[in-house]
């Protein structure tokens, strides 16, 4: 039988509890700092956070630790209010600046609990504001943008000049900067296909705009391309140099991948990394199950309990919002923007529909309720439709 408490003296014996346990050395690390929960959107209960360790997978072993402390406590004798449905734990500095924020549902958060880090690993939303992962996500973008613009330069000025395009196409001082580069590698005679491979974005953006008319399809915008690079080489001179890059830079870099891999992977689709498309596919199926195995089944038994019919489509709510915010956070490759939003957008109508259906019910309206559940079932349709067709172009094996 759980204990009557209001949820802030919940909050407040939870609090004393985990510093309690960590006292008795229960709770490793003894220096790690809980600095207090809240309640958030109605439905969020998060734990603050100061870490003993500033990498993320130290982070995310001390948010584990935290989440499965809450997870225990929170059960049968100090049990949360039903509409408390998902547990969060922030990672903070002393001085303020967020590191990490993951959110669990209340089912995810049970794998910590259980020693199951793995799991619950892959079926938690983070996101991860340590200055290490910023750095290797801006790493990596770079990389991915760089390698895939040497491919497209090669082939449009192949198909505008013919074999010896290098000779041709590249600026003289480019090519002698090249040629100083490579010689170790290359010899004195080497293809435009060898070369290219030891140009840099600063090279790259001027054999674009010197060739302008051979890349216009892709780019479009020859301002905004040039702005665009100048932004990335400048990103890009910070990561090179190891210097701190910032929230800001990473959301403009997300921009910039978003617009250049769009126009490489029009020229050449292979150059969009198999495994984001892969893992893409493969984060959307097991939401879209996941889900789906959600959606009550209503005995007539069932209908003779209002509360039980109430609780079974509470759960099936957190479920479908919780795949809602799991499908913001998949990265989607370039290329499956339009799919990917078409998806968002017919969940989002069965979430209304369905938040319409409880509120109508809440109020008594019978006539409220029954066009809601007329525009659910619709939406529902809508969506099964077009999941069925994703699953086969998109998300068969």
């Amino acid at each position: 039988m759980s204990t009557r408490l209001s949820l802030e003296e919940l909050i407040k014996l939870a609090v004393e509890g985990f510093e309690m346990i960590q006292g008795s050395g229960q709770i490793e690390p003894r220096e790690l700092e809980l600095s207090g929960m809240e309640v958030l959107n109605d439905s969020v209960l998060v734990a603050s956070i100061v870490p003993t360790v500033s990498d993320s997978i130290g982070i995310k072993t001390e948010t584990c630790t935290v989440m499965s402390f809450m997870s225990s406590f929170f059960d049968d004798e100090f049990a949360l209010p039903p509409s408390i449905r998902n547990l969060g734990v922030r990672a903070f500095t002393r001085d303020g600046d967020e590191l990490m924020y993951v959110l669990s549902s209340r089912e995810v958060a049970r794998y910590c609990a259980q020693g199951q880090a793995i799991e619950w690993l892959q079926n938690s939303l983070f996101q991860d504001n340590t200055p290490e992962h910023r750095v290797a996500r801006a790493k990596l973008l770079i990389s991915r943008i760089e390698t895939g613009l040497r491919t497209v330069v090669a082939r449009r000025l192949e198909m505008s000049h013919g074999t010896d395009w290098w000779a041709v196409a590249v600026p003289k001082p480019i090519q002698d900067e090249v040629a100083r580069t490579s010689k170790r590698a290359l010899g004195g005679t080497a293809s435009g296909l060898q070369l290219i491979e030891y140009t840099y974005l600063r090279h790259l953006k001027d054999i674009v705009l010197q060739n302008w008319g051979s890349f216009l399809a892709d780019f479009a915008d020859e301002a905004r391309f040039e702005r665009s690079m100048n932004e990335l080489n400048g990103i890009r001179r910070d990561e090179s140099h190891n210097r701190p890059i910032s929230d800001a830079q990473i959301e403009m870099l997300e921009g910039l991948y978003s617009y250049l891999a769009g126009a490489i992977a029009g020229v050449d689709p292979g150059a969009v990394p198999s495994y984001l498309v892969e893992n893409w596919r493969n984060r959307l199926a097991a939401i879209v199950q996941e889900s789906s195995a959600a959606m009550p089944d209503i005995s007539e038994k069932d209908r003779q309990d209002p509360a039980l019919v109430r609780r079974k489509f509470d759960d099936y709510a957190t479920a479908l919002h919780y795949g809602l915010e799991r499908l913001k956070t998949v990265v989607v490759p370039a290329g499956k923007e339009e799919l990917h939003s078409e998806l968002q957008d017919h969940w989002l109508a069965l979430c209304a529909a369905l938040d319409e259906m409880r509120s109508a019910a809440d109020v008594g309206d019978m006539k409220r309720l029954g066009a809601a559940a007329g525009t659910h079932e619709q939406e529902l349709g809508h969506l099964k439709s077009f999941a069925a067709t994703y699953l086969l172009s998109e998300l068969g094996h």
